[in-house]
């Protein structure tokens, strides 16, 4: 007799439908997993078996095999345990064939309770697109789910309760989702920021094009203060981008309990002592790591000239590509990585290099390898670099009036810049111009003769790579959107160069 049930497997942040085949026949007492399982999944039989006997369900004395099909596509995962004891359960019943529009997930205690699992919205998400119409999971992970709207979504909480939505389907009560409260705002404003309205321009211009950008100054001159308040300028997640933000913090098992939708771009910060592997991800069972985590937010590097190089040159590609690629058991996994870079770093290994009040006790040496760091390959893939003074005397008795824009006046702005971008590149797989490749930079950042001919003698006189003119071109044509202007000009052009001149300019690190 063979019984068959729908669940999912997870690849990478994203999942493909799996059939659990359960089969039972005559011969000695066993049980075998077939289907490439892990080893989370071959112990399935010894959480099972006591969890039937504990629900009081008799378990087969006979041969049980179960193939999880395709069988050549690696499988893991402890959600596995549900969809397996059921198909074991469902031996004799005579509705099993109604179950073609329902999927099974959860991992199962010894007494029959239905434990939560991992990246339950990516694999609800898969079983939706496979035809699933009504899924079944623990109730610890329904409101995960239930950002989907269009499936029903039958919670259960033991092995009797499951087994019970087998033999009566129409008593299956789907999942009502809560209501939850409006989420208060952190109260991070660059209007708390004093001073740096250069600097403050720079990160509008940042956010409205997602722009890397790597702000250079010493100690206490508010670097990670205005970091930290780049998230509230950003305009709000799409659906689409909540769902898949919420899938990637699933799958790596960071959902609040309280809240388990991820409604706001992220905000990650590693520490400097990060590895490579913590930074883009990997391990034997693949995760995300901090550049997915920060997907579609902000990725914040304090003290980038400590990061091990290994760690940051580990970032290159992903930060290019948009995605990670890593390759595990002959398949290739991909994490994504839209993020938008924050960097920070002291202009020498003290921080007073520039500072006029205190000296620098660095030698020249150190000066001269400390900023081979900031000047690096990855450095390069940055496009805005910034130069953070300390705060003036006189701009510590400026009032909270006096203080510039607000976050909520910058969002505006960033707002109606991407709006601009979202219908200029319609269609297209960008959707900022921090992210045109080449092809996009020559058909839509379109110069004006007098902005040409400067961005041309800046590439010849400051020995530009040709990367770094091509930012250039982007950054001009995000200023250029905020002035809600077609072509660049000259002045778009001129500002833009600003953000590149301190990184080819070694002198002007110099004391």
């Amino acid at each position: 007799m063979l019984t068959k049930i729908k669940t999912a497997s997870l690849r990478g942040v994203d999942g493909y439908p799996v059939t659990v085949e359960t089969d039972v026949h005559r011969g000695l007492p066993g049980f075998q997993i077939v289907g490439l399982a892990d080893t989370t999944i071959k112990e399935a039989f010894s959480r099972i078996r006591p969890a039937i006997l504990n629900s009081g369900y008799q378990f087969p004395r006979e041969k049980v095999t179960v193939n999880l099909s395709p069988a050549g596509k690696p499988k893991e995962g402890s959600h596995f345990d549900l969809p397996i004891a059921l198909g074991i359960l469902m031996l004799g019943m005579e509705n099993g064939m109604q179950l073609q529009d329902t999927a099974f997930f959860g991992e199962l205690s010894l007494d029959g309770k239905i434990n939560p699992i991992r990246g339950a919205l990516p694999l609800a998400l898969c079983a939706r697109k496979s035809g699933a119409k009504h899924i079944v999971l623990p109730l610890a992970n329904c409101e995960e789910a239930a950002v989907l709207g269009d499936v029903d979504l039958i919670p259960v909480s033991d092995l009797m309760q499951a087994v019970r939505c087998l033999e009566n389907p129409q008593e299956r009560s789907p999942y009502i989702r809560k209501k939850l409260a409006d989420r208060k705002p952190d109260g991070l404003d660059f209007s708390q920021v004093i001073g740096q309205e250069a600097v403050k321009r720079a990160l509008l211009i940042a956010a409205a094009g997602n722009h890397g950008i790597l702000l250079i100054g010493g100690p206490g001159c508010g670097k990670t203060m205005m970091a930290g308040r780049v998230p509230s300028i950003l305009p709000q997640l799409t659906y689409e981008e909540q769902l898949e933000l919420t899938g990637i913090y699933s799958v790596a098992g960071m959902l609040p309990e309280e809240d388990p939708v991820i409604r706001e771009r992220p905000f990650r910060s590693p520490h400097h002592s990060i590895s490579a592997a913590g930074l883009i991800g990997g391990g034997q069972k693949p995760r995300p790591g901090e550049l997915s985590l920060a997907h579609r937010g902000v990725l914040f590097l304090d003290e980038l000239g400590e990061f091990e190089s290994r760690a940051i040159d580990a970032m290159r590609q992903p930060v290019e590509d948009g995605f990670i690629r890593l390759n595990r058991n002959m398949e290739e996994i991909r994490f994504p990585s839209q993020v938008m870079i924050v960097a920070a770093a002291n202009p020498c290994k003290c921080g007073h290099l520039w500072d006029e009040k205190q000296s620098c006790t660095c030698s020249a040496a150190q000066i001269s390898s400390h900023l081979r760091k900031l000047t690096g390959p990855f450095s390069d893939r940055i496009d805005m670099h910034v130069r953070v003074p300390q705060v003036s005397e006189r701009e510590l008795l400026q009032r909270p009036l006096q203080r510039g824009l607000t976050s909520e006046q910058m969002r505006k702005q960033v707002i109606a810049a991407r709006r601009i971008q979202e219908k200029r590149y319609q269609g297209l797989s960008c959707r900022e111009n921090g992210r045109l490749d080449e092809t996009g930079i020559a058909r839509y950042c379109t110069l004006e003769k007098e902005a040409e001919v400067l961005l041309q003698q800046a590439y010849g006189k400051l020995g530009l790579t040709m990367r770094a003119y091509r930012k250039l071109c982007k950054i001009a044509r995000t200023i250029a959107d905020l002035k809600e202007k077609e072509e660049i000009g000259v002045e778009e052009a001129a500002e833009a160069l600003q953000f590149r001149v301190i990184e080819k300019e070694q002198g002007s690190y110099g004391r």
